[in-house]
């Protein structure tokens, strides 16, 4: 949710159909166990369920700053089940598609000297990951 976003009943457009805002809604919720940081913008969200419009279902999908089109980069790293780590972080460069804001986080995230598995939720930028071969899609990507 962009910083200092005031939302209210009656902003926008209402929803069609509610439901697709709910179940987003609540997902977000259960985020907030190991995402302390999402804990005031979901609460804000939730607040809308009942009548959700086009405003509020876009406060949802915010991804990056709205002043500098940053897309921001957020992991949780666990031990097991524990969870040991958190970051959220604007990224240095303004990314031309949400693959590569993806593929960027996922670089973020493994700066180590061995390997490591990581998890992404992501599938274009699983490929991209995935495929050491030259694309002529991604070459404006540094890793």
């Amino acid at each position: 949710m962009a910083h200092g976003l005031k939302l209210s009943h009656g902003d926008g457009t209402p929803l069609e159909d509610a439901s697709s805002y709910r179940r987003l809604v609540g997902r977000l919720l259960n985020l907030t166990a190991t995402r302390p940081d999402l804990t005031f913008a979901i609460q804000q969200l939730s607040q809308f369920i009942d009548a959700p419009a086009d405003k509020h279902l876009s406060a949802t999908q915010r991804a990056a700053c709205s002043e500098t089109r940053k897309s921001i980069t957020e992991y949780c790293i666990f031990l097991g089940l524990a969870l040991i780590s958190w970051r959220a972080k604007k990224q240095v460069t303004v990314s031309r598609s949400s693959s590569e804001a993806e593929y960027r986080a996922l670089a973020a995230t493994v700066e180590l000297s061995k390997p490591a598995t990581i998890f992404c939720d992501n599938k274009s930028a699983i490929v991209i990951a995935e495929n050491h071969v030259f694309h002529e899609r991604t070459k404006h990507i540094c890793r």
